[in-house]
């Protein structure tokens, strides 16, 4: 995570800006890390717990060694307050569901009075249940991210498991009323659909529902694999659809670059204030130090911290998690109308156990899409 999408740098100094692009580009001309400036993007962890079990996600699969917990307001105030004023964008998540952590909103409302763009994203199953919609509104939160990889219960309980898609999008609905009601601009709702082999008979209707479910836009975003078994269990018919490529006999990702920004440009806070380089370091394994027990200049400019840039530089993606990271990919994100071109050439056939069984969906394979405007 660098910028988001619908974030514009609000009135400020840029200093800092200029002496991190500057430092980055000059450590690659002269192969040896040179950091001037502090982190603009920053990923802080509410909480490494979660309330359904994705197979794809470390946490949902139950797969992390290291220790799990919940960010207290504390932690997050002082972890922030180290940082500094440099920091432009905040998103509020790692591994885990941020919106049980009950102090998320105010974590929103801090970081806003800060002039920070927050943002956060959710399977959306607590919207309702834990009142949150109001108060993250009138928190400020500038943008969230509803993850529905399925358009029917079907499809849906696939990969979201323990989740109930009707609660999801009655959220999602809500938080679109409640938005116009309370005449707010914010927060950007995003529908974000991971393309899989069980869901991509539902690409024609994407658009179509994002707009009926309150989306102000959808992204689809391609899904991450760590072994054969998921790759072939998961990853779509469509190659076009996948982040990786067949190389032999391994998969690789697409790459459009070996280097990577986010060593400069931004840091990964966790739960107990744990900084590590960004959050494809699941389990913890480079822990640079801790942004409430440590000043962050000693962690930013630190031993660890530029050997693992040093190790990029001279050596490249030596490790496993940067080989299997999205920093550089041809297909990280895809556009809807891109994906909607590759459904009219190949447009998979709906699985039988996957038609709807409620007649609440039971439309849904019916609906129009090219005529509406959904981004």
């Amino acid at each position: 995570m660098l910028l988001p999408r619908g974030f514009t740098l609000r009135p400020g100094p840029t200093w800092n800006i200029v002496k991190v692009s500057a430092s980055y580009a000059l450590s690659h001309v002269l192969r040896r890390p040179i950091v001037w400036g502090r982190p603009m993007s920053l990923m802080m962890e509410p909480i490494s717990r979660c309330n359904l079990q994705c197979p794809l996600c470390p946490i949902g699969a139950r797969e992390l060694t290291r220790k799990l917990g919940t960010m207290t307001l504390d932690t997050f105030k002082r972890a922030l307050d180290n940082l500094g004023p440099q920091v432009k964008v905040l998103a509020l998540w790692n591994q885990g569901e941020p919106t049980i952590n009950d102090d998320l909103p105010e974590m929103v409302r801090i970081a806003h009075e800060r002039g920070i763009y927050t943002m956060t994203s959710t399977n959306g199953m607590l919207m309702l249940r834990r009142n949150l919609i109001d108060r993250l509104i009138e928190a400020g939160l500038d943008e969230i991210i509803f993850s529905i990889d399925g358009l029917t219960p079907e499809s849906y309980q696939i990969y979201r498991i323990g989740g109930h898609l009707e609660v999801v999008v009655e959220g999602m609905q809500t938080l679109r009323k409640r938005r116009e009601e309370l005449k707010s601009k914010t927060p950007r709702i995003i529908m974000q659909w991971l393309p899989m082999k069980h869901n991509q008979h539902e690409i024609p209707y994407l658009r179509a529902k994002a707009k009926q479910w309150g989306a102000d836009t959808v992204e689809i975003k391609t899904a991450q694999v760590y072994t054969q078994q998921q790759y072939d269990d998961y990853l779509p018919d469509m190659e076009a659809l996948r982040r990786y490529e067949q190389k032999g006999q391994r998969w690789e990702t697409k790459r459009t670059y070996q280097s990577c920004k986010r060593l400069w440009f931004s840091t990964m806070v966790d739960w107990n204030g744990n900084v590590v380089p960004c959050c494809f370091d699941k389990d913890e394994e480079f822990l640079m130090g801790n942004a409430v027990t440590d000043g962050f200049d000693s962690i930013w400019h630190g031993v660890k911290y530029q050997a693992f840039r040093r190790q990029l530089i001279t050596k490249g993606r030596m490790e496993e998690m940067c080989r299997n990271c999205t920093e550089g990919l041809r297909s990280y994100y895809i556009p809807l109308n891109k994906l909607e071109k590759f459904a009219e050439a190949e447009i998979p056939p709906v699985p039988e156990e996957n038609k709807p069984k409620s007649k609440d969906y039971a439309d849904i394979f019916e609906l129009p899409t090219h005529n509406q405007h959904t981004n």
